[in-house]
């Protein structure tokens, strides 16, 4: 009779992942008061634990840990069938210590053959979603993971199809566990020995790409509105977008490209925070939306390495339901106009490293009506600034494809619980990187945002603080400015910067404080200033705990030295211009700035070729000879396309 391999190599962490850290920290103290039931196992492989308390729990071969059998009076997973596992480790692992301590990395390929043991209802569920051949992220390691467009698999088990792990509701033998290990087979054969790799899943060994429908009327739909954002501006009347905007959306919905109709409502939702004089409304954002909209068209269109389904989101699902989450506390964002204050609180996932966002808003009072304050309110049962310092376990969530999360407020389904110091600890890479050297790595490692999975937020990163080497107030911006050392190296600075914001009057003081006090470690959103990293930072971590600036009470004053955080060059001076005349084009309209506006294009390509950037001068005088052209989509192509030239050189610069 051989030991269950199976159960002797669940590390701690697995077994938590399995089920949750509450039983697994009451089994291991049962484990070491000596507390460990009566072990026994039959020839068949099944495993039986007795109690002294008279409880029994079963676990037979090939079933995930929650459907084994137990006596006790609990209706889900209990502490029983945990202590099963961690009593049958003390009692077999002697013999079987290398199993236990495997951190070599494997591939789940080797789990096909349990595959085709899963009951048929869900190999046919499987089978149809993989004919719409989605693309999934694969992660080889010690833990090999699947990033699906929707679900993370993780694969616990080098032996056991049952303890591999899915964060839907389903969570084990489900069909997202199955595509799973069909993409690590297919990612095997395409790159043998790989570290990661994205496929788009293909079941026929020789099969053509699969066809897309013809999207000609849904192109023409984004490119029409596009072309009349440009001609006419953003600032004209939203009753006049709305009918190219509402065609456009129906057009991408019936193809199914679901990134164009997340980056749709993305441009849509900007352009209507315009109008409401919202607090984030902001130009850069309004350009870059449309561009990288008309960009990702251009790149499906394209041949590229990657499939087109893949760039427009095709087969992706909208909404889907997650098993037990537990989310620690990224920060948060807030804005206001009008009619409404809004919070976005990110979350990141430490088991599957997913960040995922909250998003709510609310009517603002009338005048004359005190006002409640935008920290004041409540999210999932609790005041803002209160859950942003707080961790959330739920079972009652369901998240959008772009990441966006709506969470249940059932006492049973959903608790906040305090942030432990270590939090951030648990957080691995690519989310938490080490140093600035590491997460630039990692950035140009990244492919264009135009042709990956949109998402609600971008490029949110962990980076530890070791020394902050100054803090500045830029009076002209409004921003506050800093530089923190990362590592210890005099290269490893990072930039942070933090505009005023009408809606949030206490996070710039906050902000300085938590410098002041010895930051621990940062998270925010990263992005590159002429070669130069910056983070526009959503929450510190201090001695004292996480501090979230946007969400702090506004407070004494701090005091700032007056200054800029950064020199900028010539270069970037005249790129960054370049883009500031394409966003104020844009919001104005092209047709409606008179010649003083073509002067100061011509102008401007004439100091972009004196200063050798030839291309970029070339396609600016492309978009400005376009705009007399009779067909609607030259004007926005070109613009879109200088627009990437412009945003990768400012970048590196």
């Amino acid at each position: 009779m051989s030991t269950r391999t199976d159960l002797l190599e669940l590390s701690v962490d697995a077994l938590t992942a399995l089920s949750n850290a509450g039983f697994v920290k009451r089994a291991q103290k049962d484990v070491v008061e000596g507390k460990l039931p009566e072990i026994e196992q039959q020839p068949d492989g099944t495993v039986l634990a007795r109690y002294v308390d008279g409880v029994s729990t079963t676990l037979p071969p090939g079933l995930p840990l929650r459907e084994a059998r137990c006596s006790c009076p609990a209706t889900g997973l209990c502490r029983h069938r945990v202590t099963l596992v961690l009593a049958y480790q003390s009692k077999y692992a002697g013999g079987a210590s290398e199993a236990v301590a495997d951190t070599a990395p494997w591939c789940p390929s080797t789990l096909a053959g349990a595959v085709d043991l899963l009951p048929r209802t869900t190999l046919e569920q499987a089978r149809r979603m993989a004919a719409a051949r989605p693309a999934i992220r694969l992660t080889a390691g010690s833990t090999p993971n699947a990033r699906l467009p929707m679900c993370d698999v993780r694969f616990l088990s080098r032996t056991s199809l049952a303890l591999a792990r899915c964060d839907c509701k389903q969570a084990e033998n489900c069909a997202h566990i199955a595509l799973a290990v069909w993409a690590f087979a297919q990612g095997q054969r395409q790159q043998s020995g790989f570290a990661s790799i994205t496929v788009e899943l293909d079941l026929g060994a020789d099969a053509a790409p699969a066809p897309l429908q013809d999207g000609g009327s849904a192109a023409e739909a984004i490119v029409a509105l596009a072309s009349q954002l440009w001609l006419d501006g953003t600032s004209q009347s939203p009753l006049i977008l709305d009918t190219r905007f509402e065609k456009a959306l129906q057009e991408a919905g019936r193809l199914g490209w679901r990134w164009v109709v997340e980056a749709l409502t993305q441009l849509r939702q900007a352009v209507a925070g315009q109008h409401a004089r919202a607090s984030n409304a902001d130009p850069a954002t309004l350009l870059h939306l449309v561009s990288m909209l008309i960009a990702r068209l251009g790149a499906a269109r394209a041949r590229t390495p990657l499939p087109a389904s893949q760039i427009l989101g095709v087969g992706v699902s909208g909404e889907v339901a997650l098993d037990h989450l537990r989310l620690v506390p990224m920060g948060s964002q807030c804005w206001s106009d009008e009619a409404v204050d809004g919070v976005r609180m990110i979350w990141a996932d430490p088991d599957t490293l997913a960040v995922t966002v909250m998003e709510k808003t609310w009517p603002r009072g009338d005048s004359g009506v005190t006002a409640v304050a935008l920290r004041d309110r409540r999210l999932v049962g609790m005041p803002l600034h209160r859950l942003a310092a707080s961790q959330i376990v739920t079972r009652a969530a369901k998240r959008r494809a772009n990441g966006l999360l709506t969470v249940g407020t059932g006492a049973t389904q959903t608790s906040a619980l305090p942030l432990s110091g270590g939090a951030w600890d648990t957080l691995a890479s690519p989310l938490r990187q080490p140093d600035v050297a590491s997460l630039r790595a990692h950035l140009r490692s990244l492919p264009p945002d135009f042709v990956r999975p949109l998402h609600a937020i971008e490029h949110v990163h962990v980076v530890p603080v070791a020394a902050v080497v100054d803090c500045l107030w830029d009076a002209a911006s409004q921003t506050l400015c800093a530089r923190v050392q990362v590592a210890l190296g005099e290269d490893d600075l990072l930039l942070l910067r933090l505009r005023h914001d009408p809606a949030t009057p206490g996070a710039i003081d906050a902000l300085a404080r938590a410098l002041a006090d010895g930051p621990l470690a940062l998270a925010g959103s990263v992005s590159s200033e002429a070669g130069q990293l910056s983070m526009m930072p959503l929450a510190v971590l201090t001695a004292q705990g996480l501090q979230v600036p946007q969400l702090a009470a506004q407070g004494t004053p701090v005091h700032l030295a007056r200054g800029q955080g950064d020199d900028k060059s010539a270069l970037h001076e005249l790129l960054e211009g370049t883009m500031n005349l394409l966003a104020q084009s844009l919001r104005q309209g092209v047709r409606h700035q008179g010649d003083a506006a073509v002067v100061r294009a011509a102008e401007q390509a004439s100091a972009l070729r004196a200063a050798g950037l030839t291309r970029c001068a070339d396609a600016l005088a492309a978009a400005l000879e376009s705009v007399k052209s009779s067909d609607p989509g030259i004007l926005p192509e070109r613009l879109a396309a200088l627009y990437a030239l412009l945003h990768t050189l400012a970048s590196d610069s």
